[in-house]
């Protein structure tokens, strides 16, 4: 199993790799001008940026929160931790494998069913894509899209719609006899919720989008660059539609999402490709390094193996009371 996996890490971060030299070749990137947009660089925005990531994992386990609260007990923080440490191993494994590490992760703290958070995990990624959706319009305020846009909104809308009826086929009852796993799995989709889930999630589903496209812009001050709204809403889709290359925290395909998405509103294709790894870079180091702080600061175990970032006080020996005789 772990060289299996050790293979498909290796394989994804190869597809990862190949996508953004594919991109560098393409566009004829020169070396010795990328480097020379990385002198001078700002590090009060990218600071910024660092932080906004984390706000940004707040409000995404915000969005998850909600989406669980009708079926689990959980409260805000333990959604946070799981988010940190799912977002740790999304890093280390391909195709966002961190995500179904979260399920493991906090079905072993809280004792749920497994096939129940799984069920939450599903209804997330339909709200995110949901949150896009609800973003477009509003982002649309700021600026006119790209004709690509109209055709990434057809794409997630399509995903939104088709995940909508599976949701909708698993909660109308239709589905009610099967093994314990698959009623677990519908109970997470919170399927007698409906109409709460709706109206929360279109008001909390656009937040984290919004907020990123805001940081992108912030952030763009880094190279010089004056990113509007639009441009920046352009770079947060491409990479997110890039993450369909399964490689370990994306290496590579974001870098080649936001490059091409950024030269087509006219920005030179150095300071687009630096930026975008600059801007990577202060959205994986503070998640990464949160995650492994719950890790070690909870001890926690995985699979039924102690984790290599476990601590544990040293227990002291206890001395033998004393004969009364």
């Amino acid at each position: 199993m772990t060289d299996r996996l050790w293979v498909r890490t290796v394989g994804g971060l190869f597809a990862g790799v190949f996508a953004a030299a594919a991109v560098i070749l393409y566009l004829g990137i020169s070396q010795r001008e990328l480097v020379a947009s990385l002198h001078g660089v700002a590090e009060e925005p990218l600071f910024i940026a660092a932080v906004g990531g984390l706000v940004l994992m707040a409000l995404q386990a915000l969005r998850w929160w909600v989406v669980t609260r009708p079926v689990l007990d959980l409260n805000y923080g333990q959604a946070l931790r799981a988010l940190m440490v799912g977002f740790f191993f999304n890093v280390l494994l391909p195709a966002r494998g961190g995500d179904l590490l979260r399920v493991q992760y906090l079905g072993k703290r809280t004792g749920i069913s497994r096939a129940k958070l799984l069920g939450t995990e599903i209804v997330d990624f339909w709200s995110d894509k949901w949150g896009w959706v609800a973003a477009f319009p509003i982002v649309c305020l700021f600026g006119s899209p790209p004709a690509w846009l109209f055709r990434a909104l057809l794409l997630i809308g399509s995903i939104v719609v088709g995940v909508g009826i599976l949701l909708a086929l698993m909660g109308s009852g239709l589905v009610r006899r099967g093994p314990r796993w698959l009623t677990n799995l519908r109970d997470g989709f919170a399927a007698n919720h409906w109409k709460r889930l709706l109206l929360v999630e279109t008001v909390i589903a656009p937040l984290p989008w919004l907020w990123e496209t805001f940081v992108i812009a912030i952030a763009g001050h880094a190279l010089g660059l004056d990113l509007s709204a639009m441009q920046a809403f352009a770079a947060l889709t491409a990479f997110n539609v890039a993450t369909a290359v399964p490689s370990p925290g994306n290496a590579g395909s974001f870098e080649a999402g936001g490059t091409l998405a950024l030269i087509a509103f006219g920005i030179p294709k150095e300071a687009a490709l630096a930026f975008i790894f600059l801007y990577h870079l202060t959205q994986v180091v503070p998640g990464f390094v949160g995650g492994v702080l719950v890790l070690v600061l909870e001890g926690e175990t995985l699979f039924g193996k102690q984790s290599l970032f476990s601590f544990r006080r040293p227990e002291l020996p206890v001395a033998p009371e004393p004969d009364p005789g």
